[in-house]
């Protein structure tokens, strides 16, 4: 779907962006669903004091998520941050 590889590629901006330059992306995929893990070694974050008036993660990553009923896993802390974007497989 594009809104997981442009969901994705914001995870990866931000995480480059305030995270660390090494970023690492894991993609999984079975019958059901297609897993996409971005993960860095930066000083973490919470989501609830990210200013609202910044939207990147909300709109751009959950929000893009969301339109395609997908979901985010936020796992953020002092040894860095991972996202996993998960998002259902639809029958053929």
């Amino acid at each position: 779907s594009e809104m997981l590889v442009q969901a994705t590629r914001e995870a990866i901006r931000n995480a480059a962006r305030h995270g660390t330059l090494q970023v690492r992306v894991f993609v999984e995929t079975d019958q059901q669903t297609t897993r996409v893990y971005v993960r860095d070694t930066g000083h973490g974050f919470s989501l609830d004091t990210v200013a609202s008036d910044r939207r990147g993660v909300r709109d751009s990553i959950i929000g893009r998520m969301n339109h395609v009923d997908g979901t985010v896993v936020i796992d953020s802390g002092d040894d860095g941050t991972e996202l996993e974007l998960t998002l259902p497989r639809k029958p053929s």
